[in-house]
């Protein structure tokens, strides 16, 4: 089965309900591996009230859709979701969900981690986190980088 979602939305997810409804889509594939981002309490810049991420839906699809196509030429891939959030999102709230469907679980795994990478690092997300410190707008960490060279080109 080869169903490709990606959607980009305000609104919260909730992740037994769309692992319920993948698992069974899926049900024949061996593998399915699952990355679910949240936003958390601490930051180097203070304690975060919430973040707030804005996008340009039509460059952001686009280069999701990239992002699908190489992990596609890269693994064998029956199936995945991702489902990223925009807007004001509160500590503990999910931000995003990534599902990838294989045979095998090699597969899932490290497009699964392709996938998570790209995001990080190419895909057109800008992220403000509002701390007891203040605002900041958050650029891509050294790290991310690094790690994503494994995969990125």
């Amino acid at each position: 089965m080869e169903v490709d979602i990606i959607r980009i939305q305000k609104e919260n997810f909730n992740i037994s309900a769309e692992l319920s409804i993948f698992s069974e889509k899926n049900k024949y594939s061996g593998a399915i591996s699952t990355f679910l981002g949240k936003v958390r309490k601490d930051s180097v810049l203070g304690n975060v009230k919430s973040i707030y991420i804005e996008h340009y839906e039509k460059m952001t699809r686009i280069q999701l859709l990239k992002c699908i196509k190489k992990a596609k030429e890269k693994w064998a891939i029956n199936d995945l979701l991702i489902i990223h959030r925009f807007g004001k999102i509160r500590i503990g709230e999910n931000i995003v969900l990534i599902l990838t469907a294989s045979d095998h679980r090699k597969d899932s795994i490290e497009s699964l981690e392709y996938i998570i990478d790209w995001l990080k690092v190419k895909a057109t997300f800008w992220k403000k986190e509002k701390t007891t410190n203040g605002d900041f707008w958050l650029s891509q960490k050294s790290e991310d980088i690094k790690r994503s060279k494994k995969y990125l080109d």
